[in-house]
């Protein structure tokens, strides 16, 4: 008797991806949350002195600010949180893809945050050293890596919420669990299309994605009720055992 609560106190809080041991409730849980917060911060704290041109005044005390920095990080480390959620929700080729994708983004987002820091600092005695801003942005490599690892990303989640869908929408109260990720999928989908939004619209954005991403954790949490266990792998009641 004690050994069989034990192992539905265990099961209770887990979920799984459709093969392979289960990934703890909790865990995705705290791992939506934080990106989604993380996602929020960046886009309320980034400086937009840019907005008008990389080449103003503006946009010099925009790239000098020390917020500049800790936005542009937050904002990195919400991809690859959600990169990771990505992966830990699906399998194969959509989890390579989700880990391919944020490799490919990073080193975009390094020059970004870095080199248009210390570019700006300059600029702020020398505004001449602007005029470099524009060779970083747009650079021939770096800028189609960064588009490519979005799309990426973007196919990645719209996969990984679909295949959750089909692996958790039979048995009771598995519903909310089945279209937890679909949401955040559709809401992270169009993290490259924000980029062409003015300031307003994409602060907008990130306060949708952080709802998103809390509407998520509260389905996570909540279907990994006390008197249900996710299966960790394809329903075997076909063959005649059971399911989990």
């Amino acid at each position: 008797m004690t050994s069989q609560k034990t192992v539905h106190s265990i099961a209770a809080d887990s979920l799984s991806t459709q093969y392979g041991p289960p990934i703890h409730a909790r865990a995705v849980t705290a791992l939506t949350v934080t990106t989604g917060a993380l996602m929020a911060f960046y886009l309320l704290a980034r400086p937009y002195g840019d907005a008008g041109g990389a080449e103003t005044a503006a946009a010099a005390d925009a790239f000098a600010s020390p917020m500049w920095i800790w936005s542009h990080l937050a904002g990195a480390t919400a991809l690859v949180l959600l990169a990771a959620l990505w992966a830990l929700a699906s399998t194969g080729a959509i989890r390579w893809a989700a880990l391919a994708g944020v490799a490919m983004v990073l080193p975009y987002y390094g020059a970004e945050t870095f080199a248009l820091h210390a570019i700006g600092i300059r600029a702020l005695s020398d505004p001449a050293a602007l005029a470099l801003v524009p060779a970083i942005r747009n650079d021939p490599a770096a800028l189609p890596l960064f588009g490519l690892g979005l799309i990426a990303l973007a196919v990645a989640g719209i996969a990984a919420a679909l295949q959750k869908m089909r692996t958790q929408n039979d048995g009771p109260g598995r519903g909310r669990l089945a279209w937890a990720l679909l949401p955040l999928a559709v809401v992270a989908a169009l993290f490259l299309p924000q980029f062409f939004l003015p300031a307003p619209g994409r602060i907008t954005y990130g306060l949708l994605f952080a709802a998103a991403a809390a509407v998520a954790a509260y389905a996570i949490r909540g279907g990994a009720g006390p008197s249900q266990r996710m299966p960790s792998g394809p329903s075997r009641s076909a063959a005649g055992g059971s399911t989990g």
